[in-house]
């Protein structure tokens, strides 16, 4: 499986917009991807306008149909007005725990 993580900073006062358009877009993510595995998004309790975009996927391939998807680019643009600067961008393998 495939973690990726997914720092943003918010513009001031855009918050409320921000979350209501990124609500609408993890709708259809996992509405509409099945090798989605989680998709949640995470906002700082210290950092003001700060938050982490936490997502995991089946393998490379849900990976890619993530991105090429036409409902993500059709709410990209929705979020993107109110991020600041660029995202930072990790992506990780997902380490199992032994049973």
């Amino acid at each position: 499986m495939i973690g990726m993580m997914v720092k943003m900073t918010v513009a001031p006062d855009s918050d409320a917009a921000f979350k209501h358009a990124f609500a609408a877009q993890a709708a259809a993510v996992r509405g509409n991807e099945p090798g989605n595995r989680l998709y949640d998004l995470f906002r700082s309790r210290t950092r003001p306008g700060t938050y982490m975009l936490v997502e995991i996927y089946d393998d490379e391939a849900a990976l890619a149909a993530h991105r090429a998807s036409s409902h993500m680019a059709a709410h990209r643009p929705k979020t993107a007005p109110f991020v600041s600067g660029d995202p930072e961008i990790e992506t990780f393998d997902v380490v199992g725990h032994p049973a």
